[in-house]
């Protein structure tokens, strides 16, 4: 059975971009059955065809992309956001661990959206990340945020100030916190595009580091003791202990 999908955007060109990669690269697996130019004639479409996944753009006239969340209790279907602009909402949306594509869209970003649908085996925790995402939005501080964690046997939600450090661990990461460790399937870089300065700061190729948990410097072997006692390793020899003193009290 073909996915069903519906198309969101109030620009034309944008549309019938989006239908021509899906019927050029997924003729045999994705069935475009919709168009709409608005949040409400989206709402109608999704309604009456009940499609598997929605490219929804963000920037559109009346609504935005995100405002069709209101509109449904649960959200029984996957989104794939679209934008022309980076921005803080982007940061959002990563940390919901939902997708997005940034215009002019890539062959290769597509594909690569169409692959994490396909490879998604729970769909059970769309509500959640949905409310998550609405959360997101509307908190104007990074640290504040609360991040869905990929791991071995599912997720985990975290709120990024409890964060005391990331370690590198292969394609994983290691996220150590006030309470506890978990493995995230997610790579270093991916951390690290998500936890930003100034609460976080990049200390050695594989450590990423909150600076209000950082207890002491020891300028001898190069390493931060972190609250928890945990002893962090710093490579960069420009951080010195000037520099690291103003990320702490920026």
């Amino acid at each position: 059975m073909k996915l069903k999908v519906i198309i969101v955007d109030d620009e034309l060109h944008a549309r019938s971009f989006l239908r021509k990669l899906c019927e050029r690269y997924y003729i045999d697996r994705i069935e475009v059955v919709d168009e709409c130019i608005s949040v409400e004639s989206a709402v109608v479409s999704i309604r009456k065809y009940k499609p598997d996944l929605v490219f929804l753009d963000i920037q559109m006239p009346n609504e935005n992309g995100f405002h069709l969340l209101d509109y449904f209790d649960g959200i029984p279907f996957e989104i794939i956001f679209t934008t022309a602009y980076k921005d803080h909402a982007l940061e959002a949306i990563k940390c919901s661990a939902l997708d997005f594509l940034v215009k002019p869209i890539g062959v290769d970003d597509f594909k690569n959206a169409i692959h994490k649908y396909n490879s998604k085996t729970n769909t059970n925790i769309g509500i959640d990340r949905f409310k998550l995402l609405s959360e997101n939005i509307n908190n104007q501080f990074a640290d504040k945020q609360r991040i869905i964690f990929s791991t071995k046997n599912g997720f985990k939600v975290i709120q990024a100030n409890t964060i005391v450090y990331c370690k590198a661990e292969e394609s994983y990461t290691n996220i150590y916190t006030i309470e506890d460790d978990l493995l995230s399937s997610k790579s270093f870089k991916e951390i690290c595009e998500l936890l930003v300065e100034p609460t976080f700061i990049k200390v050695h190729k594989s450590y990423l580091v909150n600076v209000n948990y950082i207890k002491s410097f020891n300028s001898v072997d190069y390493t931060l003791e972190m609250i928890t006692d945990a002893k962090v390793l710093v490579s960069d020899k420009s951080f010195t202990k000037k520099k690291l003193i103003d990320a702490i009290t920026k």
